[in-house]
């Protein structure tokens, strides 16, 4: 099985932190083929930010998804999941996705813990988005600055253990969502100092893709999620262009 891994911002340490988290849940036999973004921001977290990302993880979809099984979107938001599920004959899973579907399957009151208060407001509007919201009890984001956005997982894992807590003891939190790839990995190193389920998006989204692979369901021919109609189009690259217009 090929895994599409798509990190929509340019930072490629950042790509390569979650790529190797990703590989840590990968079945044996699974590979994951991680593309960072050619375009776009050192890392999403608003939704001008999250716009430009979408165009991004499109482009690479379309130049980089041939050969795969499924692909997934490693960015906590999930830009641009439902135009690339429809322009794919592929599962397309987001990180953020699969993270609320594991916690809505995990307990009755979830919350995330995130890295500032902008990650904060647009991670609270993809679990609407995705009508997952209804088990949300929190959303907290640490109260500190992010100096380096490289080194948020090792820089700010006090804190965002000293969140974990608190909303556990403030809003009853029964699972705990570490929310953005730049902590891709924090979860599971502590894990042993939180009392309820942790999760992490990447490795979620990493076995769910899995999952729905192994399923062997046929692509949507009907719906909104069937492929759309070509037609005419400029200023694409080229691979994108192929699949809006279906040129040669």
């Amino acid at each position: 099985m090929r895994i599409l891994f798509i990190n929509p911002n340019i930072t490629s340490s950042i790509t390569e932190l979650m790529a190797a988290e990703a590989r840590r849940s990968a079945a044996v036999g699974t590979e994951l083929v991680p593309v960072t973004a050619e375009f776009g921001t050192l890392y999403v977290e608003n939704r001008v930010e999250a716009t430009i990302a979408a165009h991004a993880v499109l482009h690479a979809c379309a130049a980089h998804s041939d050969g795969c099984d499924a692909v997934i979107i490693s960015a906590f938001g999930d830009p641009g999941l439902y135009a690339a599920k429809e322009l794919l004959d592929l599962p397309v899973v987001g990180v953020s996705e699969a993270a609320f579907l594991a916690a809505y399957m995990l307990g009755n009151r979830y919350a995330i813990v995130c890295l500032t208060s902008r990650l904060k407001t647009w991670y609270v509007e993809t679990a609407h988005a995705h009508g997952l919201n209804g088990k949300l009890v929190a959303a907290r984001a640490i109260p500190a600055p992010v100096p380096d956005i490289t080194r948020a997982k090792d820089d700010l894992r006090e804190k965002v253990l000293a969140e974990c807590l608190s909303v556990i003891a403030e809003d009853d939190a029964e699972v705990i969502i570490i929310g953005g790839g730049p902590v891709a990995g924090l979860a599971r190193e502590i894990s042993d100092e939180i009392p309820v389920p942790l999760i992490d998006g990447v490795s979620a989204a990493v076995k769910l893709a899995e999952a729905i692979v192994g399923l062997g369901l046929r692509p949507p021919r009907k719906g909104s999620f069937a492929r759309p109609a070509h037609k005419p189009a400029r200023g694409l690259s080229p691979a994108l262009m192929r699949r809006i217009t279906g040129s040669d």
